[in-house]
């Protein structure tokens, strides 16, 4: 029995999607797919971006707490993270900010390869949008399944709803 968990582990989804892990950092380092990480009582500094008119970005401040769940790695971070094999992340996203950062005094967090994770909604995101959910999902599902009538068709994990012609 499998739990549906909030969460998955990045062997998790490597298994799931029957995927090699280089392609997994493609998507990741292309902002295909947003990995994250999970802190506890981390002190952030949430807000959103702006853009100057000559098109630079800045981060404006809304409020300051102290956060404990899943932060988003930008394309950026995933890439150095893959690449260094550990990386300080300064910047981050949450569910409810573009922009978090450490506050100035905060102590820095060092985040390994094996800290990442895939928020459940991504990963919902992420199958709905390409269509793709990985061996397992597919051996589950016939590819096609109609009605007798044909009104109701599942074809390759999409549903389309037919009317007379």
């Amino acid at each position: 029995m499998e739990i549906e968990k909030a969460y998955l582990t990045l062997p998790e989804i490597l298994d799931r999607w029957s995927m090699p892990e280089a392609d997994l950092i493609y998507l990741a380092e292309n902002d295909k797919l947003s990995l994250s990480v999970r802190v506890f009582g981390l002190p952030l500094e949430l807000g959103d971006h702006e853009t100057t008119d000559d098109g630079r970005r800045y981060s404006v401040p809304l409020e300051r707490k102290y956060f404990s769940g899943l932060v988003d790695l930008n394309a950026r971070d995933a890439f150095r993270l893959f690449r260094c094999g550990e990386l300080v992340v300064t910047e981050c996203r949450t569910p409810k900010a573009d922009c978090a950062l450490l506050w100035d005094d905060a102590e820095p967090v060092l985040f390994n390869v094996g800290d990442l994770l895939l928020h459940r909604e991504e990963r919902d995101r992420f199958e709905a949008k390409s269509g793709f959910s990985g061996a397992r999902a597919e051996a589950a599902l016939p590819t096609f399944h109609a009605s007798p009538d044909y009104h109701n068709v599942r074809c390759q994990g999409r549903d389309f709803r037919l009317g007379p012609i």
